[in-house]
C-alpha cells in the first residue's frame, strides 16, 4: 500500500501515479467489516500533492472496475468506476477535540494524517467506497425477482398472481378535497 512521508513532499509539490494490484486490495478489504464487493481490476490512482503550511492538499483521481451484486435480481455485475477528488489533510495533533461541533462543507472535505505519514492507498480506497451506490442495480430498469416463485423477471415472466399491497393510507386515494 502506497504511503508518503510529509517531509518527502517538496515545496513545489509533486504528482504521483500508482497502481494497487488485486492481492493487496483483497488483503486490505479483509481488514474491513461488511464489504460486499470485489475489485475486478487493479486500482489506478493519480494525485497532485502540495504542502500549505502544515496542511496537505491533494487533488486526485481513481479508476477501477468493481464487482457488485444487484439489489433486485441478485446478479453479480461489473461496475466501472472513475472518480475525481479534492482533499485537505490536517495534522492529527492539531485537530480540535471538542465534544460536539457542527461540520461545515469544508470540514467534510478534510481528513487527518498522523505520525507524519500519509496513507495514499487508503485515501484512494475511501474514494472508491464513496462512489459505490447504496442500491446497486445491474441495469436501470431491472425488474428483480418474483416474490412468490423467485423467477428472474428480466429473463422471463411467471404465472404467479400479483398481489397489491394495501397500506392504511390507501383510503386517502378516494378522499376529495373541497376547493
Amino acid at each position: 500500500m502506497r504511503t508518503l512521508k510529509w517531509d518527502e513532499i517538496p515545496d513545489e509539490g509533486l504528482c504521483l501515479e500508482w497502481r494497487e494490484e488485486l492481492p493487496s486490495l483483497s488483503s486490505y478489504l479483509r481488514t474491513l467489516s461488511q464489504i460486499d464487493f470485489e475489485f475486478k481490476k487493479p486500482l489506478d490512482s493519480k494525485a497532485s500533492i502540495v504542502k500549505a503550511g502544515k496542511t496537505v492538499l491533494i487533488k486526485g483521481s481513481v479508476e477501477t472496475v468493481l464487482e457488485l451484486r444487484c439489489v433486485r435480481c441478485l446478479k453479480v455485475f461489473p461496475f466501472p468506476l472513475t472518480s475525481s477528488f479534492d482533499l485537505t489533510l490536517l495534522p492529527l495533533k492539531e485537530a480540535p477535540f471538542e465534544e460536539e461541533v457542527e461540520l461545515t462543507e469544508e470540514d467534510m472535505e478534510s481528513n487527518f494524517f498522523g505520525g507524519g505519514e500519509i496513507h495514499l492507498s487508503e485515501i484512494a480506497c475511501e474514494q472508491v467506497f464513496l462512489e459505490i451506490p447504496v442500491q446497486p442495480l445491474c441495469q436501470k430498469g431491472c425488474k428483480g425477482l418474483c416474490p412468490v416463485c423467485g423467477t428472474d423477471l428480466n429473463l422471463s415472466t411467471c404465472g404467479c398472481p400479483r398481489q397489491t399491497f394495501e397500506t392504511g393510507f390507501s383510503v386517502l386515494k378516494n378522499w376529495k378535497l373541497d376547493s
